[in-house]
């Protein structure tokens, strides 16, 4: 007897098939002994549709039905890799006889990795033939994703000529926001070209990704107007966006009352997605949804999306080493590449993305090669290899061929540019995304980091303006001032605040002297922004101290109950650094520590401020101040050793990538560096002035930014090695997604 696709469907849902192959002969058996075609083609869609074995089925139906293009499609993607070429060849000499469903041999062609087959398949199409609309709507969507944007308009042309008016919008939509970026698709959306609710389906997915919220309600409400819109996608789209506009609550109000009459086993793959990230959003516990995910990835083993929320809920349920060791795919697809080598990043590991992005490598279309390239580079800035990082996306920028790639490319080109402190380099590679997706989010926030380390605050603050706009757009109201705000203010309110005389075009010790350096330290804003100009400019003096080594030791602090990634980092740092002494405070461990060492006072201090990341900045100044050693944070996660930056050093900080900030996830100094008392001088005054303090503010990167501006410009003390974000790179992953962060703890 062979299964239909709802018991198939019931029984995945319990737990894997027992024995895949019996399906497969099964059907293979039934086929040879008379079974309709009908019957064939389901239980072959049945063994693609759940990626059970199939292989020998499709064998015995293409024989039965050697003419049948459904048969031979399901023979290439059901047969074994070494029969491929075979297979395709049968299909593709079958299409050619029928003349029709070039689109079916294009796909399969895709699907089997073979791009330039599927650009030959549908290169000379019979107008006259029955799937010539399908097959010439397939051939302009290959040419979109080329950028062969010529053309794709003739065949755009062609089904507008043919009366396939919706088809024809939906296809010139996406040529416009490829080739022109959002300014081009909101212009043609005013022109309002179709009332077809699959044209503005598509238009909500581009604004979607736009993230401007108010243009994607407005299209929404277009879509809603239709006359054929469907109930269906209109509630999945609503659901979406109050999942997006931070109201899990109300997404999962919305997804229920459409699901309350369906089994699990029964919803589709974008219901399971939906589900899983509403109750991601509601902190679920991550084991219950990785059970729910591994069901849905048996009912939709080829959904990309699914597999990637698989991955991810693997990093709440289970622990790290052994997810970096779970063994690398064998042959994999390009998407599923993808996920793989972020997945690896995640954990820290740049080479183990390097292997999985080499193995799609062989098979990937062109644009699956240019995304390939572009996380390569991503894999190469992870490990500070910042010169093949610029390598990669540069020949990446070369190959994109459209508005849209180029944009996602500059914006990454913008980023390594700042973390070499070359914002006039960064506002260069950004000029092309400015000009087609002006209000997109991330280009907001990188326009006000150049403009920033330019001098440029009242740019900044522009920028941090619209940006919050947009934000409040997404979740209905202002949000709060965060780390971006205060300083780019901070820096404003000093440079208005010294009479004119703040120059961000003059050299660092002109800057210094005409303004003050007691001026500049009180604000940390600018002296974020002088000391990133000392760097760009070389003006960060490092004179080594052999006489003032610091003690081999390294100290972790971690609040609450261990999660699934914290053993391992901690494990690491004690691995790589076996000489070393290690020690893991808690919080009262660390409480017990500050009274016996600095007495009630800091310990009440240390009491007063509950959040986990405050008390754990406090603690980490007091501790590396008076022990000396390496204090890091147990989110970073050691490569290779950190022991030749404390050569000659009496404290090594780091410079992070955002303002120039000094960051305090990785400190290292010898007991009683000035640079660590002066920095806890300052932050128990912040601290004990602020109703509220805000951890990166008040005891974190503002306060450590003031004492190394002092240190080096006012005290005259160079014995301290700043580290760029690519040196500590090399040697040191860092800030990997812990789950906690996604806490309502978290300090962000």
């Amino acid at each position: 007897m062979i299964a239909s696709a709802a018991e198939l469907a019931q029984g995945l849902w319990g737990g894997p098939v027992g024995n895949g192959a019996a399906l497969d002969r099964d059907l293979s058996a039934a086929i040879a002994g008379g079974a309709g075609y009908d019957l064939a083609l389901a239980g072959l869609g049945n063994l693609w549709r759940f990626g059970l074995p199939g292989a020998q089925a499709a064998r015995t139906a293409q024989q039965r039905w050697p003419n049948s293009i459904d048969i031979a499609v399901f023979a290439c993607d059901l047969g074994p890799r070494a029969r491929i070429d075979a297979n395709l060849e049968h299909l593709r000499a079958a299409v050619l006889h029928q003349n029709r469903r070039r689109a079916a041999l294009a796909g399969a062609c895709l699907r089997a990795g073979r791009g330039d087959m599927a650009r030959d398949a549908l290169a000379r199409i019979d107008p006259a033939s029955a799937t010539a609309a399908d097959d010439i709507y397939r051939r302009a969507e290959l040419a979109l994703e080329r950028g062969e944007f010529v053309e794709a308009l003739a065949d755009i042309a062609w089904l507008q000529d043919r009366g396939k008016a919706s088809p024809a919008a939906i296809l010139h939509l996406r040529l416009i926001y490829r080739r022109d970026g959002a300014k081009g698709m909101a212009a043609c959306l005013d022109i309002g070209q179709t009332d077809a609710a699959a044209f503005w389906a598509q238009a909500f997915e581009f604004a979607l990704q736009e993230g401007d919220f108010g243009f994607v309600r407005q299209v929404l409400a277009r879509w809603s107007a239709c006359p054929d819109a469907a109930p269906l996608p209109l509630a999945r789209a609503r659901s979406r966006l109050a999942l997006e506009c931070g109201d899990p609550a109300g997404a999962l109000a919305l997804l229920e009352t459409r699901l309350q009459n369906a089994q699990p086993w029964e919803w589709d793959a974008a219901e399971h997605v939906q589900w899983l990230r509403v109750h991601q959003a509601l902190l679920r516990d991550p084991a219950d949804l990785l059970a729910h995910a591994h069901a849905a990835s048996r009912l939709h083993p080829r959904h990309d999306w699914l597999y990637h929320i698989s991955h991810g809920l693997r990093e709440g349920a289970q622990d790290w080493a052994t997810l970096a060791a779970m063994p690398r795919q064998r042959a994999p697809q390009c998407a599923r590449a993808l996920t793989a080598a972020r997945f690896a990043l995640r954990l820290g590991l740049p080479g183990r993305a390097a292997l999985e992005l080499a193995a799609a490598r062989r098979c990937a279309t062109p644009p699956e090669a240019l995304r390939l390239l572009a996380q390569r580079a991503e894999g190469f800035r992870q490990a500070g290899r910042m010169a093949a990082a610029h390598a990669a996306l540069a020949r990446a920028q070369a190959l994109a061929p459209d508005a849209t790639q180029a944009a996602e490319l500059a914006l990454a080109l913008a980023e390594l540019a700042l973390m070499a402190g070359q914002s006039e380099r960064a506002g260069a590679a950004l000029r092309p995304a400015r000009a087609a997706f002006p209000r997109r989010m991330a280009l907001l926030l990188t326009q006000a980091r150049i403009a920033f380390l330019q001098g440029d605050f009242a740019q900044a603050e522009a920028a941090h303006a619209q940006f919050n706009a947009l934000k409040a757009a997404q979740l209905g109201q202002m949000p709060p001032p965060d780390l971006r705000d205060r300083i780019t203010q901070d820096a404003a309110f000093g440079a208005r605040d010294c009479a004119g005389a703040f120059a961000p075009t003059l050299p660092v010790a002109a800057t210094i002297a005409r303004v003050g350096a007691a001026h500049i330290a009180a604000a940390p804003g600018l002296a974020a922004h002088v000391l990133a100009r000392a760097r760009a400019q070389g003006a960060l003096r490092f004179q080594p101290d052999p006489a003032a080594p610091i003690p081999r030791q390294i100290a972790h602090y971690w609040q609450g109950p261990p999660g699934p990634a914290t053993q391992r980092a901690a494990l690491r740092w004690a691995q790589v650094h076996p000489s070393f002494a290690t020690h893991l405070f808690t919080a009262t461990s660390a409480a017990d520590w500050l009274a016996q060492h600095y007495g009630p006072d800091m310990a009440a201090r240390f009491a007063r401020v509950t959040q986990p990341a405050l008390r754990a900045d406090l603690f980490r100044l007091c501790w590396i101040a008076r022990e000396g050693g390496v204090f890091t944070d147990l989110d970073e996660y050691p490569r290779i050793p950190i022991t030749p930056w404390l050569e000659g050093a009496g404290a090594v900080l780091c410079i992070e990538q955002g303002f120039g900030t000094i960051a305090n996830n990785f400190i290292a100094a010898h007991a009683g560096h000035p640079v660590c008392t002066l920095a806890l001088a300052h932050v128990c005054a912040a601290l004990d002035r602020a109703e509220s303090p805000y951890a990166w503010w008040h005891s974190g990167p503002a306060q450590w930014t003031r004492a190394a501006f002092e240190m080096q410009f006012m005290a005259g003390r160079h014995d301290i090695r700043y580290l760029s974000q690519g040196q500590y790179l090399r040697h040191v992953a860092t800030n990997l997604p812990y789950p906690h962060k996604r806490s309502p703890d978290h300090w962000r």
